[in-house]
């Protein structure tokens, strides 16, 4: 759990994904700001914006999530 700002606190995850694309299979509600993906196919880093985006750590581009 992390704490956005005044907020109450907010449950973060974590996912272990084989690829890139796998991002796209993650159900939206699980997608909270700070969550983070890790993916194993070439070791990128992804973390959860507030639109429920995944920004790669070496980007500065969002992937968007479906």
């Amino acid at each position: 759990m992390t704490k956005r700002g005044n907020a109450d606190n907010v449950v973060t995850y974590e996912f272990m994904c084989d690829t890139a694309a796998d991002l796209a299979a993650i159900d939206p509600q699980y997608i909270t700001i700070g969550s983070v993906a890790v993916i194993i196919d070439g070791l990128e880093v992804y973390i959860a914006n507030s639109k429920k985006q995944w920004v790669g750590l070496n980007t500065t581009t969002p992937e968007e999530s479906d």
